[in-house]
């Protein structure tokens, strides 16, 4: 019955999806998230990629002749996708590197979508809302099943691609500061509070996934957020009481798990295995530094430099990308997380001088916080191909664009102002 369901809905997503794009690209983020086919069976059902697939093409027919596509904005993302194109075609197994470069190729493309049709305020909200609306529910539902549970429960994610523990931990500390700075910017209560309520719930399903590199990004995160806040010292007391408070309240098992992290490199396999694994990829990029040896493939190669009975991931994101497509991979990527950074803090700068009540001055905040969670959590596992932060990326560069819109505006004004006797008497709109 589920399934029927589900598929009903699809019926009527899909050509929505081709003649209204941008509501496909909402549609598809809710899917790519909330992964409904798994509540309805079908957890092995490409849906979100038929999604993907109609909207790029509505986008295509309907938004592309209206609109340039901005790829100059993602010149970095374009050189990545060719760099694991190329890596794939010249992999140890091919076969084995195609199915894993489809699904990131994906992540990129749905990126690509969101600063192309993210051309407004009004849309850039929307994503957001609907993205972390999406998270959100899901944490709101992990709490739930924390308070029944009497806290005695490991949560996992919803199922693909950060079905993982350690991966939806990542997710998590990148949503939370955004999740925040969403609330902040709203000025309707119920959304306001609606959201802040859900940064809680997220806050709390942390340290519940029980992984270690998901908490020192929380960690990271808590920090950042005290360091932005205009009461540095009582935001870091502020840290430190919940910290205690968690302490106290969240089962023994949580703390003797976070416990470790202060000795594991002596004495925690787990993590010696991971220095191993670093190792290992250290070892693959000095032998193929130029394509790598195609993604997923360390698992074929892994023995070559370790014990084959070892772990064959990285378990971590930076060496993941060196060992899977070689060293301009991994520059690559380096240079988007950069960019990335500049572009928050720029336009945060232009939107302060030129529309100071803006709320993309809140969403650049957050969308920094969420990285530095990345950058961290990231260390710990390997997942650079987090549809999360492509999308927070994407974002990034449409905020820009956005904000220099404002910048635009000002300087017409600025003209007519000096061209007519008394200056404009009203101000010129652009896109919101």
């Amino acid at each position: 019955m589920r399934a029927l369901l589900l598929l009903g809905l699809i019926v009527i997503i899909v050509p929505l999806a081709f003649f209204a794009p941008f509501t496909g690209l909402l549609s598809y983020l809710v899917f790519a998230y909330l992964r409904p086919h798994e509540w309805a069976y079908s957890a092995s059902a490409k849906y979100s990629l038929v999604i993907a697939v109609v909207t790029l093409a509505g986008y295509l027919v309907f938004e592309l002749p209206r609109r340039s596509p901005r790829l100059s904005s993602n010149i970095l993302l374009l050189l990545l996708l060719a760099q694991l194109a190329l890596s794939t075609l010249l992999a140890v197994s091919p076969e084995m590197a195609q199915e894993k470069f489809i699904e990131t190729a994906k992540v990129i493309l749905i990126a690509l979508l969101v600063t192309a049709m993210a051309h407004s305020e009004s849309r850039l909200r929307w994503l957001m809302m609907v993205t972390l609306g999406c998270i959100g529910w899901l944490t709101l539902r992990a709490t739930a099943g924390i308070i029944i549970r009497a806290g005695n429960v490991k949560i996992f994610g919803p199922g693909g691609a950060i079905g993982d523990n350690n991966d939806y931990a990542l997710v998590l500390d990148m949503a939370l500061p955004m999740l925040i700075y969403f609330a902040r910017s709203e000025k309707k209560p119920w959304l306001k509070y609606g959201f802040y309520l859900l940064a809680a719930t997220t806050f709390i399903t942390i340290p519940f996934t029980h992984s270690r590199g998901g908490f020192l990004g929380l960690v990271a995160v808590c920090v950042a957020l005290a360091l932005k806040s205009q009461h540095k010292i009582l935001g870091m007391a502020g840290i430190t009481v919940i910290a205690l408070v968690m302490y106290a309240v969240v089962p023994d098992t949580i703390v003797e798990r976070m416990s470790t992290i202060k000795d594991a490199r002596e004495r925690d396999a787990s993590a010696q295995q991971r220095l191993a694994a670093w190792k290992v990829c250290l070892q693959i990029g000095a032998d193929h530094p130029f394509f790598g040896v195609g993604i997923r493939n360390i698992m074929l190669v892994y023995g070559k430099y370790g014990e084959p009975e070892e772990t064959r991931v990285a378990h971590n994101s930076y060496l993941q990308m060196l060992a899977d497509a070689g060293v301009p991979a991994m520059l690559l990527f380096f240079a988007i997380l950069g960019v990335t950074f500049w572009r928050l803090r720029r336009a945060r700068k232009m939107l302060k001088t030129r529309a100071p009540d803006s709320a993309l001055i809140n969403y650049s905040h957050g969308m920094e916080v969420a990285m530095i969670g990345y950058l961290v959590s990231g260390t710990f596992v390997s997942r650079y191909d987090l549809e999360l932060l492509y999308q927070v990326v994407a974002m990034a560069a449409s905020l820009l664009i956005l904000a220099r819109s404002y910048e635009e505006e000002a300087e017409v004004q600025a003209q007519v102002a000096a061209a007519v006797p008394g200056g404009a008497e009203e101000p010129l709109a652009i896109a919101r």
